[in-house]
């Protein structure tokens, strides 16, 4: 896991890990998994019991269910890619070369 403290920085570190393995074939993650990547603002959430969904991690681009499990956060994953109202937001498609939950 990676923790970051400007706003810039998890969404380079985050995407390009995506684009990297989709373009090169590439992925730094053990067992297909990328690294999750998380401003410090988002840990600070998950240790105060925050749901993860609420935080919005379902939009970053390395699956973070792995690090999740693997710290004991509980999360649903049927409400993963639930709006307000319990809108569905639609699943993204799964990339090729990096594993997603």
């Amino acid at each position: 896991m990676i923790i970051t403290n400007c706003p810039g920085c998890p969404y380079f570190l985050d995407r390009w890990q995506y684009v990297i393995a989709e373009t090169e074939g590439k992925c730094y993650g053990v067992n297909g998994e990328g690294i999750p990547v998380f401003t410090y603002e988002e840990v600070a959430g998950l240790v105060m019991g925050y749901d993860p969904w609420d935080l919005g991690l379902q939009v970053h681009q390395i699956a973070v269910e792995p690090l999740l499990d693997k710290i004991g956060i509980p999360y649903n994953p049927e409400t993963k890619y639930l709006g307000l109202n319990e809108k569905d937001l639609g699943k993204p498609e799964i990339p090729n070369n990096i594993r997603c939950c």
